[in-house]
C-alpha cells in the first residue's frame, strides 16, 4: 500500500508487536491495546439509515462506505470518542484487485502510523479488521479515535467572523499544504472536510494553530516532493470544497499566493489559476477564483 519501493527513506511501520490481534466473529486483524474488546459487529451498519440510534451517529453513508462516531470505554480507561468505517467489497474487479494490494482499511492503518513520523498529524487508528470469504475479500473496517479539540476546516471557516482572521487561517494552511507537499504526501480528495484545524498543544513553540488530515484511504507517499499537477489539484480540491460566503476571491486568491510563496514558485500563479479553472470546467464545479 503507502510503501514506495522508490523512496528508500519512508518511515516503517510500527513492528508488530506494538498492535495487538484482533477477533471479532469472522472478522480478522489487529487492534490497540484496550480495543480487543470492541465489537464490530454489534453495529446495525445495513439498518442505521432508517433507524434512530442514540448511540450511534452516522456520518457518512454511500453505497458501499459507513461512517459510524460513537463512544467506547476501553477496560479501565475513560471513555473516549470513536468512528467505525465499514467498506464493503462489492465488485469482482475490487475483490480481484485486494488479492495483489492491500484493502483500504489496511491502507490507511499503515498511513495513520506512517505520517506522523514525518511530522503530519492524524486521526489514530485502533481496530483494522477484514471479512474474507475463502480467497475474496468481502469487507474491511477502520476505527479510529476522535481528534480531540479539533474540527473540519469547513466548520473553522464558517465560526470565524472577521475576515483577517479567516485570511490568516488559510496562509497558514497554504503553508502547511505545502510541508505536507515538500514530504511526499497527497491526498486524493483534499477537502476541508478531511483536513482538521484546532489549537497546538500546551507549552508548543508553534501555540496558534495545527492541522490533522483525515481518510487516508487514498493517500500516496512520494519519493520526492509531490509533482506539480497533483499538487494544484490539491489546492483545486480545497478551494471547491470551501463555500463562497466562507472566503471571498481575495481570500481563495491569498490562500494560491501563500502557497506558492511558500513552495518558492510565486512565478507560477497564472499557470496554477488556469490549471484549476480547467479542473473546474471538467469537474462541473466552482472554485470561485
Amino acid at each position: 500500500m503507502m510503501p514506495d519501493p522508490d523512496r528508500p527513506n519512508l518511515p516503517p511501520s510500527p513492528p508488530p508487536h506494538a498492535f495487538l490481534p484482533y477477533a471479532c466473529g469472522r472478522l480478522r486483524g489487529l487492534c490497540c491495546e484496550g480495543y480487543q474488546s470492541f465489537d464490530l459487529t454489534a453495529i446495525p451498519w445495513d439498518e442505521l439509515k432508517g433507524r434512530n440510534e442514540p448511540t450511534l451517529e452516522l456520518t457518512k453513508s454511500s453505497r458501499t462506505r459507513c461512517v459510524v462516531r460513537m463512544e467506547f470505554a476501553p477496560p479501565g480507561q475513560p471513555p473516549r470518542t470513536v468512528f467505525a468505517k465499514r467498506v464493503l467489497v462489492a465488485s469482482w474487479q475490487k475483490r480481484l484487485g485486494c488479492l495483489f494490494v492491500p484493502s483500504k482499511a489496511q491502507h490507511e492503518w499503515t498511513a495513520g502510523y506512517r505520517l506522523p513520523a514525518l511530522g503530519l498529524a492524524t486521526a489514530r487508528p485502533v481496530v483494522c479488521a477484514e471479512l474474507w470469504r475463502g480467497p475474496w475479500l468481502i469487507e474491511n473496517y477502520l476505527v479510529t479515535e476522535e481528534i480531540a479539540g479539533a474540527g473540519p476546516l469547513r466548520s473553522a471557516l464558517a465560526e470565524i467572523p472577521e475576515a483577517s482572521q479567516r485570511r490568516e487561517l488559510l496562509h497558514r494552511l497554504a503553508e502547511w499544504l505545502w510541508q505536507a507537499h515538500r514530504l511526499g504526501f497527497y491526498h486524493d480528495d483534499c477537502s476541508a472536510q478531511h483536513v482538521f484545524v484546532g489549537p497546538n498543544a500546551p507549552g508548543s513553540s508553534d501555540a496558534a494553530l495545527r492541522f490533522w488530515v483525515i481518510d487516508l484511504d487514498g493517500c500516496r507517499l512520494h519519493r520526492a516532493t509531490v509533482p506539480w499537477r497533483r499538487r494544484v489539484k490539491n489546492l483545486f480540491q480545497l478551494l471547491r470544497s470551501i463555500p463562497p460566503r466562507w472566503a471571498s476571491q481575495s481570500d481563495r486568491l491569498h490562500f494560491v499566493e501563500s502557497y506558492l510563496k511558500a513552495s518558492g514558485e510565486p512565478q507560477r500563479l497564472h499557470r496554477a489559476i488556469a490549471r484549476m479553472r480547467r479542473l473546474a470546467r471538467w469537474k462541473e464545479a466552482e472554485i470561485h477564483l
